[in-house]
């Protein structure tokens, strides 16, 4: 059977590292062995030299003739300064180079930010020896070693290696008829309920502004709190059924607990907050190597298409090595992922996605999913709610201002085309 467990580190407490014992005592072996590959990468990228002033130390990282070497002084083009826990918790990919700028936690002294994100999928291919993306380098093969249809979509009745193997090469799923009609009903009424009782700034629902100047809810967090109806089809063997497609062991997100599950509504004309999303992965704030791959599943309540916000997808991106929001550096397919009502999406915790703008009529979709089980090495991580909705808020509202400074030029289409 296939895996989609990527993880490469323990998932524990950071350990302490100061730039000085980084240097002498981390890295030289890495850089022997990822060295040159990581170098050919930032070739590749094009990126500037790096600098890291941790309280008064440089580590500095610069191209040599046989890599990239790692040294104790400044003198890098593009100069950024971190505390000490942040300097640890990116060694030891707690955060990317991407999550500290967005939680404030990196200020570039001199270069581009654009650059200083960019350094991430070399940083990882040199601390970690997951070689950073190149064209051409990801391929798609059902178990028989043809070209891979990625347009098909399975039902729960179908082989469930097949299943597993297309989710392994492709990253996402698309499982027709998982729910009924009536069910889907039974969720959107609750989710009318719960749209209907949210507030502005309530902490438990994002909002979003139509062209006619209102605002209503976009998404309701904790959905799973509020509907009965959804609680009850979360504890079906129909819905667990998606854990076992490939050999690796999945947690699911206990409905009856925490925010397992969010309920979107997707209007037409929405001009200001968050609905719409343009490319990204739900790693890109970090922990890809001690975490990944969850499974996100979108539960189609209404049917989607072109029209009304559809789900896409970028192939085999989940087996890329690439910065946050790096879809321009990819050579790999958009595939988008019509659903009808009842039909379920999964795509992989590190799967590039999107959602277009509805133009005719509103979606509906409620996301939940699973993650893979902790190991005997992993340490206990439990999240309150308020902190994992300050993580999803500080993604989206990247994603929000990145589409925001695109809304003007024609690149801002591109970012949603499939």
């Amino acid at each position: 059977m296939t895996s989609v467990d990527f993880r490469a580190r323990p998932n524990r407490a950071v350990i302490p590292v100061d730039p000085a014992s980084f240097v002498a005592d981390y890295v030289p072996g890495r850089v022997e062995r990822n060295g040159a590959v990581a170098r050919r990468s930032a070739d590749r990228l094009g990126l500037p030299s790096l600098t890291l002033e941790v309280d008064g130390e440089s580590v500095t990282i610069e191209r040599s003739s046989s890599g990239l070497t790692v040294r104790s002084a400044p003198g890098g083009d593009l100069v950024v300064v971190l505390g000490v826990e942040t300097f640890a918790d990116l060694v030891h990919d707690a955060v990317s180079t991407f999550g500290a700028e967005m939680a404030g936690r990196a200020e570039v002294r001199s270069g581009e930010i654009d650059d200083f994100i960019g350094w991430e999928p070399v940083w990882r291919t040199l601390l970690d020896g997951r070689p950073a993306y190149e064209p051409e380098s990801v391929d798609f093969r059902d178990r028989a070693g043809a070209p891979t249809d990625l347009h098909q979509s399975f039902g729960l009745d179908d082989d469930p290696t097949e299943i597993g193997h297309f989710l392994g090469e492709a990253g996402f799923l698309h499982l027709r008829g998982v729910f009924t009609a009536e069910e889907m009903a039974a969720v959107s009424a609750d989710l009318d309920i719960a749209m209907a009782e949210a507030e502005r700034d309530d902490g438990a629902s994002w909002w979003a502004r139509d062209e006619a100047g209102d605002w209503a809810p976009s998404r309701i967090l904790g959905f799973n709190h509020r509907s009965a109806a959804l609680r009850e089809l979360l504890s079906t063997d129909r819905f667990g059924r998606i854990a076992t497609f490939t050999e690796d062991e999945f947690v699911q997100r206990d409905p009856f607990a925490g925010d397992a599950a969010e309920g979107l509504h997707k209007r037409v004309g929405i001009v200001e907050g968050i609905s719409d999303v343009s490319w990204h992965k739900d790693c890109s704030m970090g922990g890809h190597s001690r975490t990944c791959c969850g499974l996100v599943t979108g539960i189609s309540v209404t049917g989607a298409g072109p029209e009304n916000g559809e789900l896409g997808v970028v192939a085999g991106s989940h087996r890329a090595n690439i910065a946050a929001l790096g879809v321009e550096q990819i050579d790999l397919p958009r595939v988008p992922l019509p659903t009808e009502i009842g039909d379920v999406t999964v795509h992989c915790s590190c799967t590039l996605h999107m959602s277009r703008p509805p133009v005719a009529a509103e979606r509906r979709v409620v996301y939940t999913g699973f993650g893979l089980a902790p190991r005997p090495e992993d340490d206990p991580v439990v999240l309150d709610a308020a902190t994992r909705r300050k993580q999803r808020a500080s993604l989206n509202d990247h994603v929000r201002r990145h589409q925001q400074e695109e809304s003007a030029t024609s690149t801002r289409r591109a970012n949603f085309d499939l």
